[in-house]
């Protein structure tokens, strides 16, 4: 008898450590694929948070728009005054089209943009000055062109701004003149106070506009480089005049 109770023990003992070797082995095998799960799954969820976030990021950059900063672009001339022509092309034309083209720049950097004229319609001086004045632009830039018939060789962009000669003025005429020289390598002839034909004088904008303003002459309609930069190679000039702009709003800590 005392025999046959050893040998329930040992077989109890021993059914009793096999269970327990199966639990252990049991529990082991869980914790590891579920360990190895769990991984996969963070990971998967990391890099798509990763994606998720970069694409929001991108977005967000993209779409925010600037700080409050508002561009008045002034396209010269226009209507019944066509202003200067040469070789088929008119200066009210040029001027629309680059302002147009300027303010498609300006928008994908988020800064809101008002135009003086959209259109080939008479737009009076004053009617310019209210549009600029009722918008609380930051900057006005007005876009001509020039001409010098007795010399077609004569070329290059110039500003003009009041006969103060404000600093804010000045440096945003030498920051867009400057983009111009380099981007599309047109001549720069600096800044000027007054007008062309006086430089006691003051063109109308540059007078009554509440704001920082300038008028910029972007080349020689008569010459015959200019004249393509302005036309053919439009895009790169716009970008030019955009990018001299937020230049500008940049070191102002306006952008």
């Amino acid at each position: 008898m005392r025999g046959h109770k050893t040998f329930r023990i040992d077989k109890i003992f021993g059914l009793a450590t096999l269970v327990c070797m199966l639990v252990l082995a049991l529990m082991v095998y869980n914790d590891f694929f579920k360990s190895v799960s769990i991984s996969t799954g963070t990971e998967k969820e990391t890099q798509n948070e990763t994606r998720n976030n970069n694409g929001i990021d991108k977005t967000e950059k993209e779409s925010k728009p600037a700080k409050n900063i508002t561009v008045c672009l002034d396209a010269a001339k226009g209507g019944k005054d066509m202003g200067l022509s040469s070789n088929g092309k008119k200066e009210k034309n040029i001027t629309l089209d680059m302002a147009l083209a300027v303010k498609e720049k300006l928008d994908i950097q988020g800064i809101n943009v008002v135009l003086t004229r959209t259109s080939d319609t008479d737009v009076t001086d004053e009617a310019r000055v209210n549009t600029c004045n009722k918008s609380s632009a930051n900057i006005v830039v007005s876009l001509r062109m020039n001409s010098y018939n007795n010399d077609t060789s004569v070329s290059g962009a110039e500003s003009y701004i009041h006969t103060t000669k404000p600093v804010e003025a000045a440096e945003l005429s030498r920051k867009i003149l400057a983009s111009l020289e380099k981007s599309v390598g047109i001549k720069n002839r600096g800044v000027k106070a007054g007008t062309v034909a006086d430089a006691k004088d003051n063109y109308y904008i540059n007078a009554h506009s509440k704001c920082t303003s300038t008028i910029i002459d972007i080349g020689f309609i008569t010459n015959a480089s200019d004249l393509k930069k302005v036309t053919t190679d439009k895009d790169k000039t716009a970008q030019a005049i955009a990018d001299g702009i937020t230049d500008y709003l940049k070191q102002a800590g306006l952008y």
